[in-house]
């Protein structure tokens, strides 16, 4: 398949979707400008990334359908405790406490129709996005708008749900999130699929535009637990203004291939952000990772750490750019990619870089690409722990660093579970 296999996505199917949602004609107008930017746009932004993505440019999509099908689908998650489940293109159940809060939390499809103002106005404040944003913007049929108004404080953590329970079908979602001046939220994403075992593959694609205001906090938290059947496409852009703080962090734990953009810029001073990803690959899954943090405002700070363990025919590629502007004066940036190769299959690309257009700042970058230590895997071994057993624990101090970085225990020890969960798929071969 060559990289024009996307192009049988037409008009028709835009306007399909756009009147299926009873959309606005300046919605519409959207999607179908985003659908010819996604048809005019490279699939890297730089050439020097294209050997990288040959896995993606080649993948068979012919007998996926990009039109929309939701077939109500019965899952395990109904009844329970949460804010918002989607099932498939549909967001089906909602349990939000309107009348305590003055946020808005709501589907983006409600929130278009709502507040169409608000929504036209932030989506147009990222003109140039990447190739997939554009195709989530033009396509979507849910997603979440959040709006978190002025000094409001929202304690609980939102938990949101997707399950993407058909086959051969392309779900996508357009996610807003905008939190004013003074204001907290915390959010938990899951990410799962159908995991019957004849299940042909399936797309899942997103775009995140997120705007916080001044003195504001943000935390969101993904996990990624799709069967080995979805091809996903997460998109993030995060606009952060004076002295606030964002946390995004991202478990990659299932998947056939997933494809991950995360964009920041810390416009205002003082602002932070700190972007964690980990990755854990055990068969033959594809992980393809941008990050990018821009610093524009004096005294910000950006990390970006990944962290992956890939064993089987895995494969994982770190494209990270952190870029300090002329008028980001004292502003502190770092970008981390670490993994271990637990089998000789298995494959790693790590490709950090810097631009600095400003001397009084902080900048470092770390990257390494190695099997497991042969010294400390004896040493484990000599006090009388199985190799398997050796493994999982050298594997598991080598995550912490992400994990801990999870601050509410509940999500963190959630994320283990399923950490542990993967550590039965894994087989340890020698990587010579």
């Amino acid at each position: 398949m060559q990289k024009n296999s996307f192009n049988r996505i037409s008009i028709d199917v835009v306007k399909a979707i756009s009147k299926n949602n009873n959309e606005p004609t300046w919605m519409l107008d959207y999607r179908l400008d985003c659908l010819k930017k996604f048809h005019e746009s490279s699939f890297e932004q730089s050439n020097l990334f294209n050997k990288y993505n040959e896995f993606l440019t080649n993948l068979d999509i012919d007998n996926i359908g990009f039109e929309v099908n939701n077939q109500e689908q019965q899952t395990e998650h109904r009844g329970r405790h949460i804010n918002f489940l989607q099932i498939n293109g549909e967001m089906v159940e909602r349990n939000i406490d309107d009348d305590n809060s003055k946020a808005v939390l709501i589907d983006i499809n409600e929130a278009i129709k709502k507040y169409p103002d608000v929504v036209q106005s932030y989506i147009k404040k990222n003109p140039i996005r990447d190739k997939f944003e554009y195709l989530s913007d033009a396509l979507f049929q849910t997603g979440l708008f959040i709006h978190i108004p002025k000094d409001t404080q929202i304690l609980d953590t939102i938990r949101y749900i997707n399950r993407q329970e058909n086959s051969s079908s392309a779900v996508f979602n357009k996610n807003l999130i905008v939190l004013d001046d003074n204001s907290v939220c915390n959010l938990f994403i899951e990410h799962y699929s159908s995991a019957k075992p004849d299940v042909s593959d399936s797309i899942f694609g997103y775009s995140k535009d997120i705007f916080v205001s001044d003195n504001s906090e943000l935390t969101i938290t993904e996990m990624e637990l799709f069967n080995d059947n979805i091809i996903s496409f997460m998109n993030k852009r995060s606009e952060i203004g004076k002295q606030s703080n964002v946390k995004l962090a991202v478990g990659y734990l299932g998947g056939k291939v997933s494809r991950s953009r995360s964009y920041s810029n810390l416009s205002g001073d003082g602002s932070k952000i700190q972007d964690l990803h980990l990755v854990v690959g055990t068969k033959e899954e594809k992980h393809d990772l941008v990050t990018s943090i821009k610093h524009s405002g004096k005294n910000t700070k950006g990390s970006v750490d990944v962290k992956g363990v890939l064993t089987g025919k895995s494969y994982m590629t770190l494209k990270g750019m952190n870029k300090i502007e002329n008028q980001a004066f004292n502003a502190d940036t770092f970008l981390g990619g670490h993994a271990i190769l637990l089998g000789k299959h298995a494959r790693a690309n790590i490709i950090p870089g810097l631009e600095i257009d400003n001397r009084n700042v902080q900048a470092k970058h770390s990257a390494a690409v190695a099997p497991i230590d042969e010294n400390l895997l004896f040493y484990l071994q000599s006090r009388a722990l199985d190799k398997n057993t050796a493994v999982k624990i050298i594997v598991t101090g080598f995550l912490e660093s992400i994990l801990k970085r999870i601050e509410v225990e509940t999500i963190r020890e959630q994320i283990e579970e399923m950490v542990e969960f993967k550590f039965k798929e894994m087989v340890v071969a020698p990587t010579q």
